[in-house]
């Protein structure tokens, strides 16, 4: 009867080793569902902090600056870039000349975008006077108009430029660098009547009337608000900008007149573009990625 009763009352206690022995095997497989299994806050085994860097950002590039800090041109020798692991280039010179014009050539997969990409997020060596820009997006859909996201960055971009100056005339040289009078040129370019008529010119050779130029971005195509990021673009006037088949949302007249606009510009451009007749016109040197190296040429 005895037994019979315990088996209508339920299983007999535990006894103290077998319930810690329980516990510990929970706690594990909590662990284990979790994710965490010892590495709690953020902490992983190398090679799971390695996955998890390449997933955050899937380049690396490396190589070492020898051009003059200050110096409007931009010079790196050892160059190297990977991509999720894959060697796109090799130990080769990176060489970007002020007031020339570079196109990008070479076949899919071996790294044109990648290489804008590195340069735009800085993940070389480039001195911090290199105000480097990047089209890669559309404008905001917004209630701004389409002038006012052309120039929204002015004040913001004149101050630095005016910091910056400041800064260079309190050093030794500095009143005498390239970099100085290119600031003063920048400043005056940036005077409020010579931007807004600047900024109206740009926005009517892509396409956009005067009427157009008061319209809400919002109320544009993503193929528009492209155009408005290109004005943008050509409206800042960087150090170095990086275009990645800016014609790809242009009608035939905005293509020609963007071509002509091109080819007068006076600082670093790098450019990429499936069309062979547009590289010709506007840039200066070809550069080929090729083998895992960078080819320059200079048209004659």
């Amino acid at each position: 009867m005895a037994r019979d009763k315990k088996k209508r009352g339920g299983s007999a206690p535990k006894s103290t080793k077998e319930e810690v022995k329980e516990e510990v095997n929970e706690e594990v497989n909590e662990e284990v569902e979790n994710g965490e299994n010892g590495h709690e806050n953020g902490e992983s085994t190398p090679k799971q902090a390695t996955k998890q860097k390449e997933e955050e950002n899937p380049r690396s590039a490396t190589g070492v600056l020898s051009s003059q800090y200050l110096s409007r041109d931009l010079k790196l020798y050892n160059f190297s870039l990977t991509l999720n692991g894959i060697v796109l280039i090799q130990d080769t010179e990176l060489e970007f000349n002020w007031g020339r014009r570079y196109g990008l050539l070479g076949l899919n997969g071996t790294g044109k975008s990648t290489l804008l990409t590195t340069l735009a997020k800085r993940e070389v060596p480039i001195p911090d006077h290199f105000h480097i820009y990047y089209l890669d997006k559309e404008v905001e859909a917004s209630e701004k108009t389409a002038f006012d996201a052309v120039v929204e960055d002015l004040e913001l971009e004149r101050a630095e430029l005016e910091r910056e100056s400041e800064e260079l005339a309190a050093t030794s040289g500095g009143n005498e660098s390239e970099r100085l009078y290119d600031i003063y040129s920048a400043l005056d370019d940036m005077e409020p009547e010579l931007a807004a008529k600047r900024a109206g010119e740009i926005l009517h050779g892509l396409g956009f009337s005067k009427e157009m130029q008061t319209k809400k971005t919002k109320d544009f195509s993503g193929g528009w608000r492209m155009r408005i990021a290109l004005a943008k673009a050509l409206f800042v006037k960087p150090s170095m900008l990086l275009l990645d088949e800016p014609t790809n949302h242009l009608d035939l007249e905005a293509c020609v007149w963007l071509e002509e606009y091109l080819k007068t510009y006076t600082r670093i451009l790098v450019l990429i573009s499936h069309s062979q007749d547009f590289l010709n016109n506007v840039c200066t040197n070809i550069i080929h990625l090729n083998a895992k190296k960078m080819i320059y040429y200079g048209k004659l």
